[in-house]
């Protein structure tokens, strides 16, 4: 395993005392900014994190782990977090969890701050491919399990296989007889849209279809407000038979603007979500979705974790089935 930088070989890279290294971390007015970004990046380049909790010895446990997720406010990912402070309490874990906002940056900034608390390990829903090789180069070592689809193969992850519950949904809807199936949302350069419109494609190409897709751009930072001013403007003319909706956030924000518009649904315009949140099991909105089983996966990441801390270097990738949960947002196309 890769030995830890130390702040003496930050010193030393950046051409600095280690006392100045400190006070440049901690931000001192009395650094130059030209000194503190020589120090931020040696200690970029040595992967060096300096030791907030002092914990004294060398590899002595916090048994604490730390959980980066990208979105906290989506049920999806709060329903996760439960699970594996559940699953971690269990085992006499604390979890200590940060927000990345769908930022890179604070991704970054997270994992190194968990780092400096001298937490036994990580798990991380990356923002992006980018952001996961960032922090894995700062990790140092350190035992991690990815959460998401946005990693590589040489690590250990937890996912669902986003391709096959889409087309499980696609071709549900097909069977519905509906012809005209937009899919909505998601970003172009999400490698989690990428896979389910993967599935999306898959089924309607089978039964010689070609559906519509509508993303989101890149730069959109408000997915609910876009899903909902989106959908306002695509309501107004020709309905589509059905929406097949990238995540259930933006189903429930679709479903927001048809009843502004006075479209019903299932009887005007047919509705497929994706998560399962709990939102959507709710008896006026009771949203037909797929279920990634946030719960399991949770659990799943914590064992596969706390394997790594007692010493195992195995890769694991643990890719679970999605489940297609039919409710009430879905009717057979009228002839």
């Amino acid at each position: 395993m890769k030995k830890r930088a130390t702040i003496k070989d930050v010193a030393a890279l950046a051409g600095v005392s280690a006392a100045t290294v400190s006070r440049a971390l901690d931000d001192r007015p009395e650094i130059s900014d030209e000194t503190k970004e020589r120090v931020r990046s040696a200690c970029a380049q040595l992967g060096y994190v300096p030791n907030a909790a002092a914990r004294g010895l060398a590899g002595h446990a916090t048994n604490t782990i730390g959980l980066v997720l990208p979105d906290i406010s989506n049920p999806y990912f709060s329903g996760m977090a439960t699970a594996i402070e559940e699953t971690a309490a269990a085992h006499g874990y604390r979890v200590f969890l940060s927000n990345s906002l769908r930022k890179e940056e604070r991704e970054l900034r997270a994992i190194e701050n968990l780092m400096a608390r001298q937490v036994d390990g990580i798990l991380v829903n990356p923002v992006s491919p980018e952001s996961h090789l960032r922090g894995r180069e700062v990790l140092s070592g350190l035992p991690c399990v990815y959460l998401g689809a946005n990693h590589d193969g040489n690590c250990s992850y937890v996912m669902t296989d986003n391709e096959a519950g889409a087309y499980a949904a696609a071709r549900y809807l097909i069977r519905l007889g509906h012809r005209d199936i937009l899919f909505l949302g998601g970003r172009t350069t999400s490698r989690t849209r990428e896979r389910r419109i993967r599935g999306f494609r898959r089924a309607l190409a089978e039964a010689g279809l070609e559906g519509r897709e509508l993303p989101a751009p890149p730069d959109v930072t408000l997915m609910r407000q876009w899903s909902y001013e989106t959908a306002l403007e695509l309501l107004k003319g020709s309905l589509p038979d059905a929406i097949f909706a990238y995540s259930d956030m933006t189903a429930l924000k679709v479903m927001e603007a048809a009843e502004e518009r006075g479209i019903r649904i299932p009887e005007d315009l047919s509705m497929v979500g994706y998560d399962n949140i709990a939102f959507g099991a709710l008896p006026r909105i009771h949203l037909t979705t797929v279920s990634q089983h946030k719960y399991r996966q949770g659990q799943i990441a914590v064992e596969r974790l706390l394997e790594k801390i007692g010493g195992s270097e195995a890769y694991t990738a643990d890719i679970l089935e999605p489940e297609l949960i039919i409710r009430s947002t879905c009717v057979k196309k009228r002839t």
